[in-house]
């Protein structure tokens, strides 16, 4: 009897499997026009059934007619222009956790960031050191504004802040470059300009590098941050972490990822020593500094928050939660909860998603380039807010003097504010 169960069990399970992988099939093989195109049909099938409400904002006439001039273009267009437009259509649904996600072959030695005042290099290596802290203005002759008016219509984002988050991303990718015609060939030299801190002007020839194999490139930072660098920015690898500033009695939680870590500790210790560390030393004021954490599960530090509901630094000069544009998903949905439970004071950017969103993101691939599409499959309203961003009560902005003076404004204006 056992015997014949798990055969059936077996025969189902093939059964099923081979369903599955028919309903694909037919999406599958052809020439390379061909292999795209059904690529296309399949992304025009699929995202409308997967998405909890994909025509949310755009309508699916307009998505459908995206696609069908997708289609009807891919004779005349290299790989990258079509996969361009595929980022572009995905990005078009307005909802953060939908977007396409593509491992690149290649990369120019940069990382930038957008701050207040543009867009500047923070790492690079040594041959390009020039560059480093440098505004970057032009590439291969097109000025930076034109350049994101380009490449903004690629970004999945629910506002501005989505778009200054992943702008600086896609800025040395070369073949990201290439699909909107900034670039002309990913593996020739492209000419970016920059102008240094004391205003000069200057074009550096940038060699793309192979970044499908570990080619050992060595980058000046390379997120390496010791104590010389605000706090925000050191200890990246791990969840959370907290320290005490004993001079101004402050209890500061860099609070970066929500989920749990082995490296951080358990949940639980950690929550703990936090409330005891409250109940036993004078802590003037308590920050939780959630401006780099892009999500995971809400409600992780809910014990901490519980524990210090009726204690006195529950108040608008005591308590303060930092948020910004690397803010997004799970930590809004947490920073929406305390705003209306709490006395705290948010204090930073305005995060790169909104108070209420579509989330809880799955994804599939593509049959034959094999491109992740993520896609949402909830949506998440907690308030009656429907602004496009969580907006803290203080904006501070973080510029590049800042940065290379290694400043936080944001944790200044905190310690600085008088408590009560």
């Amino acid at each position: 009897m056992k015997k014949i169960i798990k055969i059936s069990i077996c025969f189902i399970l093939t059964f099923l499997i081979l369903l599955t992988t028919g309903c694909e099939t037919q999406y599958l093989g052809g020439d390379r026009n061909a292999k795209w195109k059904k690529d296309l049909d399949y992304l025009q099938a699929a995202l409308p059934k997967k998405h909890a409400n994909l025509f949310f904002k755009i309508s699916e006439e307009q998505f459908n007619k995206d696609i069908d001039d997708l289609k009807n273009s891919v004779d005349n267009l290299n790989d990258d222009e079509i996969i361009d437009g595929i980022y572009k259509i995905v990005g078009s649904v307005g909802d953060g956790h939908t977007k396409v996600i593509k491992k690149f072959s290649r990369s120019y030695p940069f990382q930038f960031y957008y701050f207040k005042d543009g867009v500047y290099t923070i790492d690079t290596i040594d041959e390009y050191k020039e560059a480093l802290n440098c505004k970057l203005i032009k590439i291969n002759g097109q000025d930076i504004k034109s350049i994101e008016n380009r490449l903004s219509p690629l970004i999945a984002n629910e506002n501005e802040e989505t778009i200054k988050k992943v702008l600086p991303n896609y800025l040395f990718r070369p073949e990201i470059l290439h699909g909107v015609k900034i670039v002309d060939d990913i593996d020739k030299d492209a000419i970016f300009t920059f102008e240094d801190r004391n205003e000069k002007i200057f074009d550096l020839n940038i060699q793309s590098v192979d970044c499908t194999v570990d080619n050992d490139l060595k980058l000046i930072i390379n997120n390496e941050y010791d104590e010389s660098y605000p706090l925000y920015m050191q200890n990246a690898d791990l969840n959370y972490w907290y320290k005490y500033l004993e001079k101004d009695k402050v209890l500061y939680i860099k609070y970066n990822a929500c989920d749990e870590q082995d490296e951080a500790g358990k949940l639980s210790d950690f929550t703990n020593e936090i409330l005891n560390f409250i109940d036993n030393n004078k802590v003037d004021k308590f920050v939780i500094d959630m401006r780099d954490n892009p999500g995971g599960g809400q409600n992780k530090l809910n014990a901490i928050i519980e524990g210090i509901k009726n204690n006195k630094i529950n108040n608008k000069n005591n308590f303060f939660v930092i948020v910004g544009r690397g803010t997004f998903s799970a930590p809004i949905l947490d920073a929406v909860k305390w705003r209306e439970e709490t006395n705290a004071t948010f204090v930073g950017q305005a995060t790169s998603g909104k108070p209420n969103h579509y989330g809880v993101a799955k994804s599939f691939e593509l049959p034959n380039s094999k491109l992740t599409v993520q896609y949402s499959t909830e949506y998440c309203r907690l308030c009656d807010d429907e602004s496009d961003s969580f907006m803290p009560d203080k904006v501070i902005e973080i510029s590049i003097d800042d940065y290379v003076n290694k400043k936080d404004p944001v944790l200044d204006y905190i310690i600085g504010r008088n408590s009560e």
